[in-house]
């Protein structure tokens, strides 16, 4: 009887591949067709120097070559959180775009942001705004308003799209299906989950200073839902944007006894191992269990929204049950996200060191 379940569950296993990969290489072929009928009819771009002020917008413009081949300058944390190995393996003339004109409190270095000679800026919200319009180009907001900094599937669908309408380049749905894909994928498992009552903290920060954690109404909050986990500080009270992301006590934390723990900038073996200073995670259930993960690093880190963040829900059921979808699945699908979404075929090596924890 062992025998038979284990056959049926290989045979489960192999069949998800396979009909993810399908319905993945079916769903390239048709975009590839539909890009190169425009690619037959584009035009040039309006603007010939793009200047990107946000690191999140840069992951979505990457997979638009003809608008990033004009990309002149970005945002520092574009690179701070990225896996540059991925990162210059499938860009390697990344190099030539700088981030010199701007600081990491998006405070702009007028004469270096001159002296790229921009023909158009971007930027994503109020916050990433130092008066840009003194650099007298066009300036674009990339912030969809709304209700939408809780929607990442609209939220990259509109840059997706903002891009190609300012640029002057055809309507194109990679995002949008790249989440269609994941989304259908985790559907089931998600289903199975919330009727578990999953309890996750979606921890955005833990560098050994302070907690940070994601409120309701942010991407971390639907990210968890989408993977059929409770937020365990969904009824925080906030304020503002800026105040969707929270810092929080230990004792908090301990209190809400989350059974799973995502960390997004910081180090899951640090809590593990209980390196940082001020905190004690021997009385939280995700520590007893092993249950807490760093969020992968590729182009940027997933658990902000990245290039590669379609996969996070999936990831999440993977890291919870590896027996709904296994490490060999996570790593399948995400390799054709890659090739689906960037016509990139990411090395082996490279993809085991994006899902390394650390």
């Amino acid at each position: 009887m062992t025998g038979k379940k284990t056959l049926y569950s290989l045979f489960l296993t192999s069949l998800l591949i396979i009909s993810s990969a399908c319905y993945a290489n079916n769903l390239l072929k048709d975009t590839t067709r539909n890009a190169n009928k425009d690619t037959a009819k584009m035009t040039p771009l309006k603007f010939n120097r793009i200047v990107i002020t946000g690191n999140c917008p840069f992951g979505v413009i990457m997979a638009n070559n003809p608008a990033y081949q004009h990309v002149v300058g970005v945002g520092p944390w574009a690179f701070l959180h990225s896996n540059m190995k991925v990162l210059k393996d499938m860009k390697p003339d990344i190099a030539r775009i700088t981030t010199d004109f701007i600081n990491k409190d998006y405070v702009v270095n007028m004469e270096s942001l001159l002296n790229l000679q921009p023909d158009i800026i971007y930027y994503y919200g109020k916050s990433q705004n130092d008066n840009l319009e003194r650099a007298r180009v066009p300036t674009i907001n990339l912030d969809a308003g709304g209700n939408t900094r809780s929607e990442p599937v609209q939220t990259q669908d509109y840059w997706e799209n903002k891009f190609n309408q300012t640029l002057g380049l055809p309507h194109s749905h990679k995002f949008a299906d790249a989440w269609k894909v994941a989304l259908a994928v985790a559907q089931p498992y998600a289903e199975k989950i919330k009727g578990q009552h999953i309890r996750a903290l979606y921890l955005e920060q833990s560098d050994g200073r302070q907690l940070r954690v994601s409120g309701p109404e942010t991407y971390g909050d639907t990210y968890l839902k989408m993977a059929g986990m409770e937020n365990v500080a969904r009824n925080l009270t906030v304020k503002g944007d800026a105040g969707r992301y929270i810092n929080v006590s230990m004792e908090q934390i301990i209190q809400w006894d989350p059974d799973i723990v995502f960390v997004v900038f910081g180090s899951a073996k640090d809590i593990l191992n209980n390196k940082n200073p001020g905190q004690d995670w021997h009385n939280v259930k995700a520590f007893k269990n092993k249950m807490i993960f760093t969020t992968p690093v590729g182009l940027h880190n997933w658990g902000g929204l990245s290039a590669e963040t379609a996969l996070l829900p999936l990831y999440m059921i993977n890291k919870f049950r590896s027996d709904y979808i296994s490490d060999a699945e996570m790593k399948e699908l995400t390799r054709l996200h890659y090739k689906k979404v960037f016509n990139y075929a990411i090395p082996d090596a490279l993809l085991n060191d994006e899902f390394s924890q650390y």
